[in-house]
């Protein structure tokens, strides 16, 4: 694990604090509304911690939605320099090869080590809260029932007046010197210390019980352990705490609004209040609703002044409403609108499938590691291709979309050789491969979708300008891929040598890439095709990861890409040929990869995640040989 590994957590932190924000304002539009309202918004700001944009716009791409890619584009943009400030991807004028390896191994122990010190934190605090909670818990077992006085009276009168109170509440009397309170969540109990009423009028102790019935009916003590788990989780983090003591002032202000609502007069209330305190603690717990937390004296004045706190209005409700279906529906519409899937779907061929007039499949034990393809008039062969690529250019997918299968999925080439009639477009080929993997490779699946992490291609100019190495191709140079360029010869036996990458005068023919160690070299190529072999060349550009083209560029382009190509460093040797001519670009001699893209030809591959549909397989046989 990475440090890089926290900035999801930094997003997170980050999306949460504007949303407090947010909050704060809204809680100075409405100051002279009613306290339950603002307690209301300050409890969203605290459950947002548990609700990570990031989940909302996954959601969203979990909804099918026809969409344009480069519709998505904007609203990406706007997701990625505000919402993940911490996270975004690497910097254009920076190497994702260029972190030192010591930063690397700083960054493992670091980041155990700040793990540990959370969950000891998480710990502490969760421990605390449980030992305070027994205690009141003992309290309540050692208390016993109160079924008459004056203290019941009250209870009577003022649950008579409370029609949202679903629950009722009963009093237990408490040899504590613990303020009155409410206990529990389902099953609410009055806490009563024995004693207290003889300190209080009538009119005082219909006030004290009305409180608490207040804090019954709209459920604090749930509230304030949701809180209670947001605190014990980022705990870190001092806004969460900030946050808490809002939820305080606010909900003792609504019970106090409430109280007056209900016909106790203020000072009889105010004075009720500073008795309790007189003689009587706190509860330890902010889950136990009591009569005097928050502000006192804040308190006292706000119930003396006895504002009349009116309602919301209607254009207060439609702002909120706005809002709330905003900060909710926001992120899913993101996650729609920039859910790259991938245009191909994985489907298995129908009975009625088209088939090749005549197919020959083959293995290869040559040994040989060249593998190849080629099409002509009626005509299609492969030579030494494993089962992997074949599936691959059937599907039209990438490497990572296969799933399953035996040992020699990779490992096994073949020979093919199918005929076929007339001109059949791309897909009609393409179906054809997969009645073909149907019938002779005996090949089932089934598809599922996964979250996976992509790159996408894009321009990331705001003036949508091109590096100098990218070039629209020539009008009348070279028609476009798939458009009637002139066919290879029908010819036996392996297909001809493309030219070397290795030679820096090589050319590309029409509509194709040169690929080897640091180069791609082409002309005549749409984007789309640029943006698959980054994709499916991992021996070239080291990552196996789909790219998705969302530049938005249309017609054919030339280019001669070149970029450090370290993968023999890393085990995977990209060796020239005997007599390939010049020796492959030294690492260090061309800028690396990603820099190159963006340096050279103004593109930049941009790392996010995906919902992407995956073929997994079920059955394969190796083929008969015909």
């Amino acid at each position: 694990m990475s440090i890089s590994s926290l900035g999801p957590l930094a997003d997170h932190l980050w999306q949460s604090t504007l949303v407090a924000i947010v909050v704060a304002a809204f809680t100075l539009v409405l100051k002279r509304n009613r306290a339950q309202v603002r307690h209301a918004l300050w409890l969203a700001a605290s459950l947002k911690f548990l609700l990570p944009f990031a989940a909302l716009v996954a959601l969203g791409q979990q909804i099918e939605w026809a969409h344009a890619t480069t519709s998505a584009q904007p609203m990406l943009t706007i997701v990625d320099s505000v919402g993940q400030p911490f996270s975004s991807s690497t910097p254009a004028n920076q190497s994702i090869t260029a972190i030192p390896a010591r930063d690397t191994s700083a960054g493992e122990r670091v980041v155990p080590a700040l793990l540990g010190l959370w969950a000891l934190g998480t710990t502490i605090l969760i421990v605390r809260w449980v030992y305070r909670w027994r205690a009141v818990a003992s309290t309540l077992r050692r208390a016993t029932p109160m079924t008459e006085g004056r203290v019941v009276e009250a209870m009577h009168r003022g649950q008579a007046g409370q029609a949202g109170l679903k629950t009722r509440l009963s009093v237990v009397v408490t040899e504590s010197r613990m303020e009155p309170g409410v206990f529990g969540w389902r099953s609410p109990v009055l806490l009563w210390p024995r004693g207290i009423e003889d300190r209080l009028s009538d009119a005082q102790i219909d006030a004290i019980v009305s409180h608490e019935i207040a804090h019954a009916r709209r459920r604090d003590n749930l509230t304030s352990a949701l809180h209670m788990m947001v605190q014990a989780i980022f705990w870190f983090y001092p806004l969460t705490w900030w946050i808490g003591a809002r939820l305080v002032d606010e909900r003792e202000r609504a019970c106090d609004e409430d109280v007056v609502r209900a016909g106790s007069r203020p000072d009889v209330y105010a004075e009720s209040i500073l008795k309790t305190c007189q003689y009587f603690v706190e509860s330890p717990l902010a889950c136990v609703a009591g009569v005097t937390g928050s502000d006192l004296k804040r308190r006292i004045e706000q119930i003396m002044k006895h504002d009349a706190h009116v309602a919301l209005n209607v254009s207060k409700q439609i702002l909120l409403s706005a809002a709330l279906m905003a900060a909710i529906a926001g992120p899913v519409a993101v996650g729609m609108l920039t859910s790259a899937r991938l245009s191909a779907q994985v489907v298995a061929p129908a009975a009625n499938a088209p088939t090749f007039e005549v197919a020959s499949v083959k293995p290869n034990n040559s040994g040989a590691g060249r593998m190849g393809g080629r099409g002509g008039p009626g005509r299609m062969d492969f030579m030494n291709m494993p089962l992997r690529r074949l599936i691959r250019q059937a599907y039209d997918i990438h490497d990572s979309q296969i799933l399953g299968g035996p040992d020699w999925l990779d490992s096994q080439g073949f020979d093919v050789t199918a005929t076929f009639v007339g001109e059949p477009t791309p897909e009609r080929r393409r179906s054809m491969m997969q009645t073909l993997l149907r019938d002779r490779f005996k090949l089932t699946f089934h598809v599922e979708k996964r979250d996976m992490p992509i790159y996408a291609l894009i321009v990331p100019r705001a003036d949508k300008r091109l590096g100098e190495g990218l070039r629209k191709t020539a009008e009348g140079a070279c028609l476009p891929r798939g458009a009637g360029l002139p066919a290879a010869p029908s010819t036996p036996g392996p297909p001809p040598a493309p030219p070397s990458p290795f030679d820096p005068n090589a050319e590309a023919p029409c509509g194709s890439i040169i690929f080897g160690p640091g180069r791609l070299l082409a002309h005549g190529v749409p984007i789309d095709m640029l943006a698959n072999s980054l994709g499916s060349l991992p021996a070239i550009t080291a990552f196996n990861r789909i790219v998705q083209n969302q530049t938005g560029l249309e017609g054919t382009y030339d280019f001669d890409f070149k970029f450090a190509n370290d993968v023999a460093g890393r085990g995977g040797a990209f060796l020239p040929p005997p007599g390939a001519g010049a020796a492959a670009p030294t690492p260090g001699d061309e800028p690396a990869l990603f820099t190159a893209l963006q340096e050279q030809l103004g593109l930049k591959l941009d790392p996010r995640r995906s919902t992407v549909e995956v073929m997994v397989i079920d059955s394969v046989q190796k083929p008969e040989p015909n």
